[in-house]
C-alpha cells in the first residue's frame, strides 16, 4: 500500500498518548460503483518520541492486539448530513455497549489535525429485538443486503455533516463508561472514510419514487409476503405508487427481519410498527420485504422495489409528506424517539 505523502503534523499538535504502544488506524474504501463502504484494516500507528514526523493518519502495519475495533456499519455516506453508526469490538471479538466514544470529523485535504466537529455517540441496545439471520442463499449469488455489518447486541450512533467529498478521517476516542470522561484512559482509533458526492440511496429533500410494491392483494399469505415473525397487515395494504398518489404522509421501511445480517432490521420495523399504530389516522405505513420470496430461504430473489430504490443496505427507513418529498431517511437503526419526533413534527402533533 502506498504511503501518503503528506508533511507530518508539528510534535506538538499530536494527541497525548494513551498507552504504551500504537494507535490503530482503520481505512474505509469503496468498491465496485462504490455502493459499499468496506472495512480494509487495523493498523499501527508507531509514535515516535522525539522530533521526528510521522503522519498520524499514515498507514505503517497491522495491529492484531488492538483494544478496540470500531466497525462503521453504514453503506452509504455522502455530502451533507450523515447518520454514523459503528459497533466496537475488544480484542476478544466481544460488542462492547458499556464505552464512552467520542467521534471527531476531520477534514484531511485542509488541515488533518484540527477537527470540523466532535460529539458524543449514543449506543442503541437492540438485545431483546435481534434474531441472528436465518440461513439462506441468494438466487443470483452475493446480494446487496449480504454486505451489511453484523451488529450484534447493539449500535453506536452519531449524527455528521460532511460539506464536502473525498477522503474525511474519523477520530474515535474510546473510555471505559463512568461518571466523567476520562480522556487518561481512553484509546484513540483513526478511520479513513470515502465521502460520496452523491449518495446511492435517496436523502432528504428527494422526491420518493412512485414504485409498485407488494401487497395483501398480491400475495394474501402474509408469510410469503414478509419475513417478519409478527406481521403487522396494515403494512401491507397499500402500494408505495398507491400511496404517494392518495395525498397523506407515508413512513416506509425497507427490511428483511429473518435475513437481516445486521441485525437491524427486525428493531428498525418494530419501531416503524409502534410508531405508526400512535398516527395511524395521521398517515400511512408500508414495509417492503427485501426479498420477493422470502418463504424460500435457498434462493431468495431481492424485490423490484427494493432494487427500484437503488439501496445500497438494509434496513432504510424514509419518511415522506404528503407531497412526495422524503423528510427524513434513517439507514440502519433507528429509534422511536427519534422517528416519533419527527412523525409528530411532520403530522403537527
Amino acid at each position: 500500500m502506498t504511503q501518503p505523502t503528506d508533511p507530518s503534523p508539528d510534535p506538538a499538535d499530536r494527541p497525548r498518548r494513551r498507552r504504551p504502544g500504537a494507535l490503530a488506524l482503520i481505512l474505509a474504501v469503496t468498491l465496485g460503483m462504490g455502493a459499499f463502504t468496506v472495512l480494509v484494516g487495523l493498523f499501527l500507528i508507531d509514535w515516535p518520541d522525539g522530533d521526528g514526523g510521522l503522519d498520524r493518519w499514515t498507514l505503517i502495519q497491522l495491529d492484531p492486539n488492538a483494544p478496540f475495533l470500531p466497525t462503521l456499519a453504514n453503506a452509504d455516506v455522502g455530502v451533507g448530513p450523515n447518520r454514523l453508526s459503528f459497533t466496537v469490538q475488544d480484542e476478544r471479538g466481544r460488542i462492547r455497549p458499556d464505552l464512552t466514544v467520542r467521534v471527531a470529523l476531520y477534514d484531511l485535504a485542509a488541515d488533518p489535525n484540527v477537527p470540523v466537529l466532535a460529539q458524543f455517540a449514543q449506543f442503541i441496545s437492540f438485545a431483546a429485538e435481534s434474531p441472528l439471520p436465518v440461513q439462506h442463499q441468494h438466487a443470483a449469488g452475493a446480494s446487496l443486503s449480504d454486505n451489511a455489518r453484523y451488529v450484534g447486541a447493539g449500535i453506536y450512533v452519531v449524527p455528521a455533516y460532511f460539506p464536502r467529498g473525498g477522503t474525511w478521517g474519523i477520530e474515535f476516542t474510546i473510555a471505559p463508561a463512568g461518571d466523567r470522561f476520562d480522556e487518561d484512559e481512553a484509546e484513540i482509533v483513526l478511520f479513513r472514510l470515502a465521502v460520496r458526492e452523491q449518495r446511492a440511496a435517496p436523502v432528504a429533500g428527494d422526491a420518493a419514487l412512485a414504485t409498485p410494491s407488494r401487497t395483501l392483494l398480491d400475495e394474501p399469505d402474509l408469510a410469503r409476503l414478509t419475513s417478519d415473525p409478527r406481521p403487522e397487515p396494515g403494512l401491507y395494504q397499500l402500494s408505495i405508487d398507491d400511496a404517494l398518489a392518495n395525498g397523506r404522509p407515508l413512513l416506509l421501511v425497507f427490511a428483511t427481519p429473518a435475513f437481516c445480517h445486521s441485525r437491524t432490521c427486525a428493531p428498525a420495523l418494530d419501531v416503524v410498527k409502534a410508531v405508526w399504530r400512535d398516527h395511524a389516522a395521521d398517515l400511512d405505513a408500508i414495509h417492503v420485504e427485501v426479498f420477493e420470496n422470502p418463504h424460500e430461504p435457498s434462493a431468495l430473489v431481492e424485490s423490484a422495489a427494493f432494487l427500484a430504490w437503488d439501496l445500497p443496505s438494509e434496513p432504510w427507513v424514509f419518511l415522506i409528506d404528503a407531497a412526495g418529498v422524503i423528510v427524513a431517511a434513517y439507514e440502519g437503526s433507528v429509534t422511536d424517539r427519534e422517528l416519533r419526533g419527527d412523525v409528530e413534527k411532520l403530522v403537527g402533533r
